[in-house]
């Protein structure tokens, strides 16, 4: 009988594996040692898992570290934000402040309590170093030393994750125009396009879609479960259409340069971006860790995608500011349970194109000129697209922690009977800039400053497909498409009832 070592090393993992199933001194209730590599991702490994399983319901796997491989921080001496300890140490109340108008729920004085662990831990460093040092000029042995230094650095480590895993959520400041108090509505600031009348019976854009065959919304439960649909014929056109016109609009009219983002992303970039990963109200999907070998999240925003492609750069001046726009599927756990969630209005994936922009902060004004003309190429879309909307300066409780100041657009939803929101941009000064270290330089010879990032949504296709279809509607149930579109889908004017057995036709 060949001996075990002759085996290949998938067989050999398994292998051991049974060898635990079989030894009956173990209890069940012990967790069975699962090697880190294996992941579940064979098709005997999975039948194996799942038999052992299938033996052993009350027994779990566990994880056989590699050597003595330290749990994985998500923030460590070698990647870290750069926030503002002295700040935070002497401005605990302004930054309680700050956490209160946003409805935060982040106590500053824990914060402040693991800093000040992570800073006397790192004293014990500086102090071990010193002590190693002078014995090794001395000749003596500093084995003892060399292990406490060890030791007391991955100390440090742990302390720094746990200080910057909750220090990292502190929101940013407020711009001094933005409400404040805790009933505060949005300001408006403009009224755009005539709010349409009809003289018949309005429908939903679901009952819309259905009748004209673009829209699967029902029996998806053996597909994709809720909050998710298929968009088809004519529909699938008009998201393409909207797609492209933006993308048009954006590189031809405003000098933004396309990227293409992945959607995967370590859960490091979420959280600089404010984008919380833990918690239960997280809206990040994160890949099973018992079936992947990475920590890695699927993104709810190209913006997460551009921020870390980003990262750690230093952008000469003559580039600034950097005007960058993607599209991409975007991945929410959306929880709403009200009438919203009907329909496209909530979803679980989409489409969306994203803009972002870097801005220098030699005034303190060049980012808040970049957020207007974000607002301006919003307003210039949906205006063309003929929708009737509203734009509104957002009150502090609605801004999320990276946001200075949030400008939202909200189309009219005539089945609603309300608007929707269909847009946002936000000004996040240096909050990203300083958790990604992205930077620029006002000169060659001078010192790299952070920047300040911006984003807005140019188009969220499922939104802009429900005013559109909506406002849109005719008395015979078919849509007229807005002028803009119909040179992206091949002339056509008119989406209408499809024939028999066919998607959809349009009405040229």
């Amino acid at each position: 009988m060949a001996s075990i070592s002759s085996y290949s090393k998938q067989l050999r993992r398994l292998w051991h594996i049974h060898r635990q199933f079989k030894n009956t001194s173990v209890p069940p209730t012990v967790p069975l040692r699962w090697m880190n590599t294996h992941r579940v991702r064979s098709p005997i490994q999975r039948i194996c898992s799942q038999c052992c399983r299938a033996s052993y319901p009350s027994r779990t796997l566990a994880t056989i570290p590699k050597g003595d491989q330290k749990k994985d921080l998500m923030f460590s001496s070698d990647f870290k934000p750069d926030i503002d300890l002295d700040f935070l140490a002497q401005n605990a109340e302004v930054i309680a402040d700050r956490i209160s108008h946003r409805k935060g729920k982040i106590d500053v004085h824990e914060v402040l309590k693991k800093m000040k662990e992570f800073q006397l831990i790192q004293e014990d460093v500086h102090d071990v170093q010193l002590r190693l040092q002078t014995d090794i000029d001395k000749g003596l042995n500093t084995k003892e030393l060399e292990s406490m230094l060890k030791e007391k650095k991955n100390q440090l480590d742990r302390a720094q994750n746990d200080f910057y895993r909750i220090a990292v959520a502190i929101p940013n400041s407020i711009h001094p125009d933005v409400p404040l108090t805790e009933d505060a509505d949005p300001v408006l600031i403009e009224e755009i396009n005539e709010k349409r009348s009809f003289d018949f019976p309005i429908k939903g854009h679901v009952e819309l879609g259905e009748d004209l065959d673009i829209i699967r919304l029902k029996n998806l439960g053996h597909t994709t479960g809720h909050r998710s649909y298929f968009l088809k014929g004519a529909g699938s056109m008009l998201e393409d259409a909207l797609v492209r016109f933006t993308l048009d609009r954006l590189i031809k009219n405003h000098g933004f340069k396309i990227i293409k983002v992945p959607d995967l992303i370590k859960p490091v970039v979420f959280e600089a971006c404010g984008m919380r990963t833990e918690g239960l109200h997280t809206q990040v999907y994160p890949l099973s860790p018992e079936y992947h070998n990475s920590d890695l999240w699927l993104a709810g925003t190209a913006e997460v995608g551009i921020a870390g492609y980003l990262m750690n750069k230093t952008i000469p001046m003559a580039e600034l500011p950097l005007r960058i726009a993607a599209v991409s599927r975007c991945y929410r756990a959306e929880t709403a349970h009200s009438a919203d969630a009907r329909g496209l209005y909530r979803v679980h994936q989409f489409t969306k194109v994203e803009m972002f922009c870097v801005a220098a902060n030699e005034s303190g004004k060049e980012s808040e000129q970049i957020h207007q003309e974000l607002v301006g190429i919003e307003r210039e879309l949906f205006s063309d697209l003929g929708l009737h909307f509203q734009i509104l300066d957002m009150p502090a409780h609605d801004l999320g922690a990276p946001a200075y100041r949030k400008f939202d657009c909200e189309a009219w939803m005539p089945h609603r009977k309300a608007y929707g929101e269909v847009s946002s941009t936000s000004n996040c000064t240096d909050f990203q800039s300083r958790r990604l270290h992205i930077q620029y330089k006002p000169s060659p010879e001078s010192q790299a400053k952070y920047a300040h990032t911006l984003n807005g949504t140019a188009c969220a296709v499922p939104r802009l497909i429900i005013a559109i279809l909506e406002n849109n509607q005719q008395r015979d149930g078919s849509i007229t498409i807005p002028e803009p579109l119909q040179p992206y889908m091949d002339g056509m004017r008119e989406i209408t009832r499809p024939a028999s057995g066919k998607l959809h036709f349009t009405r040229l």
